[in-house]
């Protein structure tokens, strides 16, 4: 390692060593004057603040007794200091009534006068500061947690940059990881199902233009291929003269709350359609009854119909219009029965291929 002389310089010249001790004695920040082996030399009176302790105590304790030597960060930042000459870091050091403070320090070896090696170390009481990091720390992690559980994720759009930022929770909903997110608006939108993409730009612009809160439902899709069910609610946030600067908002999964929803209304259908047919055979009087009469699908039905013919599987649609299985079998059986149709393939031909 490089010894420092001790630099003289304008400032050192004009303002003489008065000054310097003046600096020394009146610094808000504590300055401890130390040799290799850990002994100190001098403290000024803001170290003996910071650390509760007289000049002379801590001359006597040395850095050894000074230090809180089960905090891990001390080898490393006296590791660099030795190597560069130069330290910074934070550790826990100990106070005279035997308290744990957190210090932050600056040191710089150098060369006295006589060619001796010294350290000037610059401490400063960061207790409060590290304890309000640690706190915002667990409270991010707690946040990340009630998300996960939840499926809820937060995001905050700021408008004059185009960039939108995205908690934890909402890139587990999509995911994603930040670094194959494109944080600008049109990225986000991008990760919305094709189908709803204008719906979704035209809901949020509404809303910047009325300065007012929106609320909507779409579906996107993952990273992972699979399309899900989202709920989302913003707010548009406006400065002093009333022009909007952001759009908040909190996203929810609801994938399993729209297949539920669905297959509760595909029960109650087919309870319906059941209680319908017993009362016409409770009321019929013929021996055989005609067939049932040809009926118009409805425009749910053609789309799956359509999904058929491009050979989905009753399962593979279910997961494309975010329904259960259950319901797209119920309107299968619908599409047979309407069409007149023994199989799918049959009512394919029925329908698709006499409107080609």
């Amino acid at each position: 390692m490089t010894e420092r002389p001790v630099e003289t310089d304008r400032a050192t010249k004009t303002l003489g060593p008065e000054a310097y001790r003046a600096m020394y004695d009146n610094s808000p920040d504590g300055v401890l004057f130390t040799v290799p082996d850990g002994r100190v030399l001098a403290a000024n009176p803001a170290a003996c603040q910071i650390l509760g302790r007289t000049e002379a105590e801590i001359c006597s304790l040395g850095r050894q007794g000074l230090a809180d030597h089960t905090d891990e960060r001390w080898g490393p930042m006296l590791a660099e200091r030795e190597r560069t000459g130069r330290g910074h870091g934070v550790a826990r050091m100990i106070r005279g009534d035997g308290a744990l403070i957190e210090v932050e320090m600056s040191a710089r070896v150098f060369s006295d006068a006589n060619g001796e090696r010294r350290t000037c170390t610059i401490l400063r009481d960061v207790t409060e500061r590290v304890s309000l990091e640690r706190e915002l720390r667990h409270s991010r992690e707690r946040l990340a947690e009630a998300e996960r559980v939840a499926r809820i994720g937060s995001m905050e759009w700021d408008l004059a940059n185009d960039h939108t930022t995205w908690s934890d929770g909402l890139f587990q909903i999509y995911g994603l990881t930040p670094d194959q997110f494109d944080p600008s608006f049109e990225g986000a939108r991008r990760r919305v199902y094709p189908d709803d993409r204008e719906r979704v730009k035209q809901t949020v612009e509404r809303a910047i233009a009325d300065r007012s809160s929106f609320t909507l439902e779409y579906r996107t899709m993952r990273a992972d291929g699979r399309v899900r069910a989202l709920r989302s609610h913003g707010e548009v946030v406006v400065d002093d003269a009333g022009e909007p600067i952001r759009v908040v908002g909190i996203v929810q999964d609801v994938t399993e709350a729209k297949l539920a929803q669905e297959a509760l209304q595909s029960t109650s259908v087919d309870l319906e359609r059941r209680a319908t047919e017993l009362q016409q055979l409770a009321l019929q009087t013929a021996t055989e009854r005609p067939g049932p009469p040809q009926a118009p699908l409805t425009p749910r039905q053609l789309e799956i119909l359509q999904l058929i013919a491009q050979g989905m599987t009753n399962a593979a649609i279910a997961e494309r219009l975010v329904v259960t299985e259950g319901t797209i079998k119920w309107h299968v059986k619908q599409i047979l029965a309407k069409t007149r149709s023994s199989n799918r393939a049959e009512a394919v031909a029925r329908v698709l291929g006499a409107a080609r």
